[in-house]
């Protein structure tokens, strides 16, 4: 199951690869820098979640990592024996080919299957996050449109500004969206297929070591499926809800010059920011812990099953 999780990464990298530069090119050139903004409140703010972020992002490689570890050398650790079965993968060993040199060998396509797992889970997890940053930055300039005294123009400028970013932000929704929301509906598929088999292999394997691996390898799973995708899409979509109650609350009512523009802004903060997953169901933590009552119920269903078989 791990090489066909590693296996669905690379095509999904490499049939999306043309999107996924897209999406970096945007946030390059016209996501909106923290550095533009003297609020030590907002900058505070910005900051903290970068570094939370940062925090995630190492944790995942660090639970990644003692994964691989656990599954690279779990085995050869537990007995000791130079056989197919304690192979990274397995394989047939030649006469004429040393134990420890195919092992050593097998150690490539291992090393490309972590990096493919952490490449995509990154990439969504920043993307997601940073995308949230550009709807509180926007909701910052919403709230504070009316606070200081400045020319009519000016603020018509910066009504301007403030529709064209929400504008690309929801474009930019809609294009992440396309890029990865059918890879996301047949990822959800392969995720919950390998949690009911780990899960039903906790409870059912005696060895210790058996147990151990496949509980680090549900944990990492677990930790990959909520951290990488479910929560920051839940905090994009809470932050993007949080827009439309800051127009709705600024005072626009003061301004009615300006009724039209912030009719407009009204309008279009009410369009959902939503992950989905093939259009089918929203990737959020509702989904996320439906999910895992549906892989609960799978795998205890398998050892009723295998235990009224035994009997």
């Amino acid at each position: 199951m791990l090489q066909v999780h590693g296996t669905f990464y690379l095509i999904a990298l490499y049939i999306q690869r043309p999107k996924i530069a897209a999406l970096m090119s945007d946030m390059r050139k016209r996501f909106w820098s923290i550095e533009n903004y003297n609020c030590s409140s907002l900058r505070k703010e910005y900051l903290e979640e970068s570094h939370s972020l940062r925090t995630k992002c190492i944790s995942y490689v660090g639970i990644m990592l003692l994964c691989a570890t656990v599954f690279c050398y779990g085995r050869i650790i537990q007995d000791g024996e130079k056989n197919i079965d304690n192979m990274l993968f397995k394989s047939y060993i030649p006469e004429f080919v040393d134990f420890w040199i195919l092992f050593a060998w097998e150690h490539i396509p291992a090393s490309g299957l972590v990096v493919l797992e952490l490449s995509l889970d990154v990439i969504v997890l920043n993307m997601l996050t940073m995308t949230k940053l550009q709807f509180r930055l926007l909701r910052y300039e919403i709230e504070n449109m009316f606070c200081d005294n400045r020319h009519n123009s000016d603020f018509d400028l910066r009504i301007k500004r403030c529709s064209d970013h929400h504008t690309f932000l929801l474009e930019f929704r809609a294009m992440l969206n396309d890029t990865f929301s059918y890879l996301m509906l047949i990822y959800m598929g392969v995720i919950i297929l390998i949690l009911c088999i780990e899960m039903y292999l906790i409870m059912s394997l005696d060895s210790l070591a058996d147990v151990l691996g496949a509980a680090v390898y549900a944990a990492q799973m677990f930790f990959e499926f909520f951290i990488c995708y479910c929560c920051p899409a839940q905090d994009l979509k809470d932050e993007a809800e949080l827009l439309s109650q800051a127009l709705y609350f600024n005072d626009w009512h003061l301004h009615p010059s300006r009724y039209k523009n912030f009719a407009i802004l009204l309008g279009k903060s009410q369009i959902k920011v939503i992950y989905s997953a093939g259009g089918l169901m929203n990737l959020d933590l509702q989904t996320g812990m439906a999910a895992v009552k549906t892989m609960l119920s799978y795998s205890m269903f398998l050892q009723t099953m295998t235990q009224l078989e035994a009997n």
